[in-house]
């Protein structure tokens, strides 16, 4: 059997293009898959944000009710004490939330100026050594 060496050639730019091909689907995939990891992040994050709500509407009931029955039986002190540190305890969770989302889009924030920095320092290296 001969083996046309035209034919070998043909084949070579049709397995790279393969190779490339293959490549570049398999970093579709990756990117698919980071953004769906992305999103079950964010969904999480949505989910903890709505059990934080959540017990703080119970704790709100509770104290509401406590409240209606103090009114009731005559307020005492301890359970007002109580009431108020429910209370700032619910206060405590909610600045701390607020402080994590804070940092988070501060952390955002110096991402995107660093790449921005980045790309910017770039071109002006290449005309600074002119």
């Amino acid at each position: 059997m001969v083996v046309d060496g035209g034919t070998e050639t043909r084949d070579e730019p049709e397995r790279r293009a393969a190779e490339l091909d293959s490549r570049e689907e398999s970093l579709a995939r990756r990117e698919i898959e980071l953004s769906r990891r992305e999103r079950v992040a964010d969904e999480r994050e949505r989910v903890a944000d709505e059990r934080d709500r959540i017990a703080d509407d119970r704790e709100q009931a509770a104290d509401d009710r406590e409240q209606a029955a103090d009114d009731r039986e005559g307020a005492t002190a301890q359970r007002e004490r109580e009431r108020l540190r429910r209370v700032d305890e619910r206060a405590e969770r909610s600045q701390a939330a607020a402080k994590r989302e804070d940092a988070e889009i501060r952390r955002a924030v110096a991402e995107t100026r660093r790449g921005l920095e980045d790309r910017a320092a770039s071109p002006d290296e290449g005309t600074a050594a002119q």
